[in-house]
């Protein structure tokens, strides 16, 4: 199933032997208008991890070899996307937790940064079958087979722990409005066994997770009341309902995780 998010950018939902570790599949193709290139688009931090895959060349839209392939670690601040590059980007978006199954290196090691794919596990030979397909249908098809072989194939990783698994469900489901330092316990490990298997698996601590996820869950409820009443958003209310102590702890959130206040946010 495809979801359009913006023009030009479309989610697709996994398979199901890979719903379990990935959130989507997405595809982006740059669109240039009248004037030239397509304007930046600004990407907020989401505790997933991302692998992506570029065709075509900037100087030359009728290409459509592979000339990127790359994997994003988790963000703890916006990143800013112009509207230069390939012609096509192809990715996968997995969920939180999964990042060192993907990645075959300690998550930690990439959080707010971009690697090349050379130096992710098996590197090149992985891409053997993407750089043969014609059409972006089969791109797409053929990186969701590449994400099936690093995760069910037989490439030695680390299962993501239990503990890790159980940690980022709370907070999900929680939508970060939780206490943090309480579970550890509640899941029957120390705070420092939880820290670790985070950096390991995660790339971001639990607390910073929370504050993605509660983040994430402000951001919504805006989108959510701007269709229905523009221009009227009860930010307070939000901040309220959202478990923060006040409103400048959620626009000091807010502006780490976003880049702007409340306020212009709305206005862009």
């Amino acid at each position: 199933m495809e979801t359009v998010v913006s023009e030009g950018y479309a989610e697709h939902a996994p398979p199901l032997d890979l719903a379990g570790s990935v959130l989507c599949f997405w595809t982006s193709i740059r669109l240039t208008g009248a004037g030239g290139p397509a304007s930046a688009r600004r990407v907020l931090p989401d505790g997933c991890v991302d692998i992506v895959l570029g065709f075509g060349r900037d100087d030359d839209p009728a290409s459509a070899e592979l000339t990127e392939a790359f994997g994003v670690g988790a963000m703890t601040k916006p990143l800013i996307v112009d509207g230069r590059g390939p012609r096509l980007y192809v990715g996968v978006r997995f969920k939180p937790g999964f990042a060192y199954a993907a990645f075959g290196i300690p998550a930690a090691e990439l959080t707010d940064e971009r690697v090349d794919f050379d130096l992710l596990g098996d590197g090149p030979s992985e891409l053997a079958d993407i750089e043969l397909q014609t059409t972006d249908a089969g791109r797409l098809s053929a990186t969701m087979d590449l994400v099936r072989r690093r995760l069910l194939g037989s490439r030695i990783v680390p299962a993501v722990p239990r503990s890790v698994r159980a940690a980022v469900h709370r907070i999900v489901n929680a939508k970060g409005n939780l206490r943090v330092a309480s579970i550890a316990s509640e899941i029957g490990i120390t705070r420092q066994q939880l820290a670790k298997q985070f950096a390991t698996h995660v790339g971001v601590t639990p607390k910073m997770l929370a504050r993605i996820n509660r983040t994430q869950a402000a951001l919504a409820r805006a989108d959510a009341a701007r269709a229905a009443y523009p221009r009227q958003i009860d930010w307070s209310a939000i901040a309220f309902d959202l478990g923060y102590y006040d409103q400048p702890h959620f626009i000091d959130d807010f502006k780490a995780l976003t880049g702007t206040t409340p306020g212009e946010w709305i206005r862009r």
